[in-house]
């Protein structure tokens, strides 16, 4: 039986919203326990034990949202720490939330009561949200310098956790964002996207978001370059040129048999065959694909 792949695509859409509200709507064990009878007592309370803490928070965007722009909403510090009035009374560090103790979940779940749209709302199914990073992973509520309250800037920050990533960033073929032309962010999009966190539906419209010349349509096409570029390119860096994963002939002929001496005469000639077998986009320049015809009749990207 045929499924339509509208009613499929309809489903995960759905159970992705249902997963999304049911993290969002069900209450954090931790913090409703912290909080139980106790009552909001404003930020200014907080400033006489943590003047340091508070001083720094008031210069944030968090410190300085009016009352008229979150209607209905309690701001200052206990809008992530909770109502804080058994805390004060008993001077109990346990009477009071604190993210450090909270697990990743929970701890996120408190930014997502207020940072429910794009770019968040796909955080729960995001890959860094699966693998246990919580929001203050990479966030500093507290912080009043850089930008989105980072913890230290793009790739910088990236880095810390994808360390495998800085050797490809440094081999000859990369893209350049050690230069500061671009940044990780640049492609990905941190909290979650339904496209496996890239800033495009595909990675071949992220790819030509940029290399629009390579896109096409062509009269003769590449199959690789139309299906998905990482076929033959590593985005984070390469030995090789241009980004490829092996070097010519090698990343051709794992596709193409090579030229064969019923096919081409001149290979027998032992000056040809080395030249034949050296560097393939020598004669197919125009890899990614062309409008017009080789010599010889057919789309062999020579021109």
């Amino acid at each position: 039986m045929k499924v339509n792949k509208n009613i499929i695509v309809g489903i995960c859409i759905i159970t992705f919203f249902v997963f999304y509200l049911l993290l969002i709507n069900n209450t954090n064990s931790y913090a409703k326990k912290k909080s139980i009878e106790a009552t909001y007592v404003g930020s200014e309370t907080c400033k006489e034990c943590h003047e340091d803490t508070f001083n720094k928070f008031k210069s944030t965007i968090h410190g300085r949202i009016a009352d008229f722009e979150a209607k209905g909403q309690v701001l200052g510090c206990e809008a992530c720490h909770g109502p804080g009035s058994v805390h004060v009374e008993e001077q109990d560090p346990e009477k009071i939330v604190s993210l450090k103790k909270l697990t990743p979940q929970e701890s996120s779940k408190i930014c997502l009561n207020c940072h429910r749209e794009e770019p968040q709302i796909a955080w729960p199914s995001s890959t860094h949200a699966l693998s246990g990073i919580s929001c203050t992973d990479c966030h500093d509520p507290h912080q009043t310098r850089g930008k989105f309250l980072l913890k230290s800037k793009d790739p910088k920050l990236c880095f810390q956790c994808h360390r495998e990533k800085i050797a490809s960033m440094n081999y000859p073929s990369h893209h350049p964002i050690k230069e500061k032309k671009m940044k990780c962010s640049s492609c990905h999009d941190t909290h979650g996207t339904f496209r496996a966190n890239l800033r495009a539906e595909t990675i071949n419209e992220l790819c030509f978001s940029c290399h629009a010349e390579k896109q096409g349509p062509f009269t003769y096409e590449h199959a690789p370059v139309v299906e998905n570029c990482l076929l033959c390119h590593d985005s984070h860096g390469t030995i090789a040129n241009n980004l490829l994963k092996q070097n010519q002939p090698f990343l051709c002929m794992q596709c193409h048999p090579g030229h064969e001496d019923h096919y081409h005469p001149a290979v027998t000639n032992p000056e040809w065959r080395i030249s034949f077998y050296t560097k393939c986009t020598q004669c197919h320049s125009q890899i990614h694909g062309s409008d017009f015809p080789s010599l010889s009749g057919h789309g062999r990207f020579t021109r």
